[in-house]
């Protein structure tokens, strides 16, 4: 039997464009998956949207949230009703190509000692460039295996291109509810701190990263970053990384025009 994914998609208010989300699920070559779709209190027909897609196939689930909790509890929520083994995310905004899954599934079962299997993503900016993650100019060969030391440093996995053992997230917790943004880049590196991390390098994930989402907003990238260094800060010592991270953030800080404001936020985290 096929290992099976729960796949996992938070959204609010994105009636207009979670058809392509779902759809891009529903094309997938490898077909043993449950689409759970987290609603985190839509008020624009997203659940009779939903509604279609679960009438018409029974691996698509509805849930709604009481309330407007964010993205990482969605997620969250998301995980603790997933009934397989292995987790993948996807966006309300974000297309899958087909063969995804079935790409990422194989380099589990060829390699038993990977936690986390991601894929790179294309995606379009705010001023229409585009943009490839991971980015072309990193060595391959520092994609995959240990990325604990890259991921210390920024980040290369958005949540749609990973798939997670679930015994991963068990482990290592789920996302931190805490933070307004990159709370997917700090769980995965988390994860990278006790998994090998395995690597397609071929697109298969396109998103619209100039959709106005939370890591667009200044300050909650700003005071979510200083968290992070604060959060892996003896890590970062270890790796004699910290003075470097640090100095990155500042400089952007400063380029943004907040260096006051990021330098006190850090100095009262730290």
């Amino acid at each position: 039997m096929a290992e099976m994914v729960s796949i996992i998609l938070p959204t609010y208010n994105r009636a207009y464009c979670i058809r392509r989300a779902v759809d891009s699920v529903l094309c997938q070559t490898w077909s043993d998956w449950e689409l759970i779709v987290v609603d985190d209190g839509s008020s624009d027909g997203t659940e009779e949207i939903i509604a279609g897609y679960a009438a018409a196939d029974n691996r698509v689930l509805y849930h709604r949230q009481p309330n407007n909790r964010g993205v990482s509890a969605a997620r969250n929520e998301g995980i603790r009703l997933a009934r397989y083994e292995y987790i993948a995310f996807q966006d309300s905004d974000d297309v899958w190509h087909a063969d995804k899954l079935e790409k990422q599934m194989r380099i589990f079962d060829e390699r038993p000692e990977i936690g986390l299997v991601y894929c790179a993503m294309q995606g379009i900016r705010q001023d229409g460039s585009a943009v490839r993650i991971p980015d072309l100019s990193i060595d391959r060969k520092f994609l995959r295996g240990n990325l604990y030391g890259l991921l210390l440093q920024g980040n290369v996995i958005d949540a749609p291109t990973a798939v997670i053992r679930k015994s991963c997230v068990e482990k290592c917790g789920g996302f931190d509810e805490g933070l307004s943004c990159l709370e997917d880049w700090e769980l995965f590196l988390r994860i990278a701190g006790e998994y090998e991390i395995g690597y397609v390098d071929e697109t298969l994930v396109d998103s619209d990263i100039h959709n106005g989402g939370v890591s667009s907003h200044v300050g909650g990238y700003f005071e979510a970053r200083c968290r992070m260094i604060a959060m892996h800060r003896k890590a970062l010592l270890e790796y004699g990384l910290f003075d470097r991270v640090v100095e990155r953030l500042l400089l952007m800080a400063k380029e943004t025009g907040v260096l006051e404001q990021v330098s006190k936020i850090l100095q009262n985290m730290l």
